[in-house]
């Protein structure tokens, strides 16, 4: 968890109560005692108990950052960061120039304060990066309470509870990951935020999760002011799990309280598209089309080798529609996502993508095959190219694309696989598959705790 995000939750204005000795680290060492008491409580108020325990440790900002830049080298192949970057930048989602690791290095070195770490099943501060505001500060001297340091101590704590009693994954972070995967994530942070917060403040009230959720509706415009070079793919996909997942979590949690929080760890939601809307999972659940792109082998057994495969989903797909338009568009380009696949092929300093989006409706998709048809031209600083039978070819400059719809579906590709794009994407379109995800069996949260 970054700084950023447990200091947002100390202006939600909690009530606690005085008790003595406040400090939860004193120079350099962890009061065991006082961790213990916030430990306690949390078990006590998420209704899970702790089955073993787990350290807790300190470590300098230099010795965090120095262990940020192993787990990224250990959760990515040499070179494979540089890819995605070349990837996201051919796309459109990352500016000329921008490079992944700088970005997560520049935002989560300066701001990381401690974490739970579920390979060594330990949870790390880092000593003096929780401090607060003056106004926290002075707060915590009232109360005799480290309120910045409970707070995220009990998130962290919480992701242990999480990993003892359903298992987190670990390994590589959202960045490159499915879409799937990310709206998993969100579960995770949103049930820790919920549980620290609860935590801190002794109790949470069913309406009172809705509107700790809220509050948070202001921390995406925050940390954007406070970083404004780092890319939004990486601020908002980061802060994406905190906000909208708290969002998505006091849903289950206004329905049955812990026990429907602990049935969404156990059935987590399909696609970041569930967790902004989240009535599309509790209300009329909407499970994604699974999306396998054929026509391709020729390339991966000649000089093109795949280099990225991902499902970019509603959240992605919104942040780039955000670098070409306002917000409140952006979000209605990429509403009505059904799924979708993205293939990314190399060879030397060439880039080609093969993009198969599909979409609610042939209105929805009609709306995201303009849009996407204005980005592909402002990519390339030149006007929009006529559209004639739902389909736009750009034969000439250095990187050609076609983009073409048949019915709610919509693909586009970018780059010189062929010189004549028309029998690549005929046979794309003959030998791509559409699978329907398996749904959950329907999840009934007022049941959830009846024994």
């Amino acid at each position: 968890m970054n700084r950023a995000a447990a200091l947002l939750l100390l202006s939600l204005s909690v009530a606690v109560s005085a008790c003595a000795g406040y400090r939860l680290v004193e120079d350099g060492r962890v009061r065991a005692g006082a961790v213990d008491a916030l430990k306690t409580r949390l078990a006590r108020v998420r209704e899970l108990p702790f089955e073993v325990p787990v350290p807790v440790v300190t470590m300098s900002a230099a010795e965090a950052r120095a262990m940020l830049e192993r787990e990224l080298a250990e959760d990515y192949a040499p070179g494979e960061l540089e890819r995605l970057s070349r990837v996201y930048r051919a796309l459109g989602l990352l500016p000329e120039g921008v490079e992944l690791e700088d970005a997560v290095l520049e935002l989560y070195a300066g701001q990381l304060a401690g974490f739970y770490d579920p390979v060594r099943r330990h949870m790390v501060i880092v000593e003096q990066a929780v401090a607060g505001g003056p106004t926290t500060r002075i707060l915590e001297a009232v109360l005799r309470r480290d309120l910045a340091g409970e707070m995220l101590l009990a998130h962290e704590m919480a992701h242990a509870l999480q990993d003892q009693h359903f298992g987190i994954e670990s390994g590589r972070g959202d960045l490159g990951e499915d879409d799937a995967q990310l709206a998993r994530r969100a579960v995770y942070e949103g049930d820790a935020t919920l549980a620290g917060f609860a935590a801190v403040s002794g109790r949470l009230g069913r309406r009172k999760a809705v509107r700790v959720a809220g509050r948070l509706q202001s921390a995406p415009a925050e940390l954007a002011r406070a970083y404004p070079d780092v890319p939004a793919l990486v601020r908002e996909t980061a802060l994406f799990q905190y906000v909208a997942g708290s969002n998505f979590v006091s849903w289950a949690y206004r329905k049955a309280g812990w026990e429907g929080v602990n049935a969404l760890l156990a059935l987590p939601p399909r696609s970041t598209e569930q967790v902004l809307h989240p009535e599309k999972y509790f209300v009329t659940p909407e499970y994604p089309l699974t999306i396998r792109i054929g026509g391709l082998a020729p390339y991966e057994r000649g000089d093109w080798p795949i280099v990225e495969e991902t499902t970019l989903g509603e959240l992605v797909i919104r942040i780039l529609a955000e670098r070409f338009f306002d917000r409140d568009e952006a979000a209605r380009v990429a509403a009505g996502w059904d799924g979708d696949r993205l293939i990314a092929l190399a060879r030397a300093e060439e880039m080609a993508l093969v993009w198969l989006t599909a979409w609610d409706s042939e209105d929805d998709a009609r709306e995201f095959f303009a849009a996407y048809a204005e980005i592909l031209a402002r990519k390339r600083d030149r006007p929009p190219v006529a559209v004639e039978d739902d389909r736009v070819v750009a034969s000439d400059g250095a990187v050609p694309y076609r983009l073409e719809r048949q019915g709610s579906k919509i693909l586009a590709i970018e780059g010189a696989l062929e010189a004549d794009l028309d029998e690549l994407a005929a046979r794309i379109w003959r030998r791509s598959r559409y699978d329907a995800t398996l749904p959950w069996m329907p999840l009934d949260l007022a049941r959830t705790g009846a024994h």
